[in-house]
């Protein structure tokens, strides 16, 4: 079992560094400054975000920093802009999460609770995550009476593998938001996150209105 803070956040480095590299991103380390408030730049598609890496043996997204010197113990709690990202590892299904700063104090879940109230669960944080909707047993098909899951009844919660750049790209100009959404099984919103992470620039409002009057 693991009880060094120092070496839990090694461990949570670590993986958040393999995991972004399969991942296709390019990743830094500071090399002389020690006292920065994150741990990690993650660089992509022009695109650099600072990373935050956490040993989350409780699911929760921790606050706040703490450390000794030889004034005795110190913390301090994250503000908005130290870093960008959480990069959280969960040890129980060994997953690396990326919720944004704004989720600090947060619990996501790996297991579905055996309760009514609303959740944060981790695949919908498997990329960098700005927002994230809270899900009910519902979506898992839960019986609450029972406490058994009724896997025939249950909602799609993985999600859904995002299209290359190119894919997307010809996508969005081949047809509207509203049909890649349908096709994908996806929000408007999941969409406009993939085009952002990719920067993607997509048709201006009224486009289709225009195109289909001039055919």
């Amino acid at each position: 079992m693991l009880h060094h803070t120092k070496n839990k956040g090694d461990i949570a480095a670590a993986k958040a560094i393999a995991d972004l590299t399969v991942k296709g991103y390019l990743v830094f380390t500071p090399v002389v400054c020690e006292h920065l408030p994150f741990d990690l730049i993650a660089y992509k598609n022009s695109k650099c975000y600072r990373i935050q890496a956490k040993y989350a043996g409780d699911n929760r997204v921790i606050k706040k920093t703490i450390w000794v010197d030889k004034n005795g113990t110190h913390q301090k709690k994250y503000q908005e802009d130290d870093f960008d990202f959480y990069a959280v590892y969960l040890p129980d299904i060994d997953k690396v999460v990326y919720p944004s700063v704004k989720f600090c104090g947060c619990y996501i879940t790996t297991k579905i609770p055996n309760s009514a109230t609303p959740f944060y669960w981790w695949e919908d944080f498997t990329d960098f995550t700005e927002d994230a909707t809270k899900r009910t047993y519902k979506e898992f098909g839960v019986d609450l009476t029972t406490r058994k899951v009724n896997t025939e009844a249950r909602i799609n919660t993985r999600k859904v593998p995002r299209p290359s750049k190119e894919e997307l790209q010809k996508l969005v100009w081949e047809k509207p938001t509203s049909q890649i959404t349908k096709d994908f099984g996806l929000s408007d919103k999941a969409i406009e996150k993939w085009c952002k992470a990719y920067s993607i620039e997509k048709p201006p409002r009224g486009y289709w209105v225009k195109l289909k009057a001039s055919t």
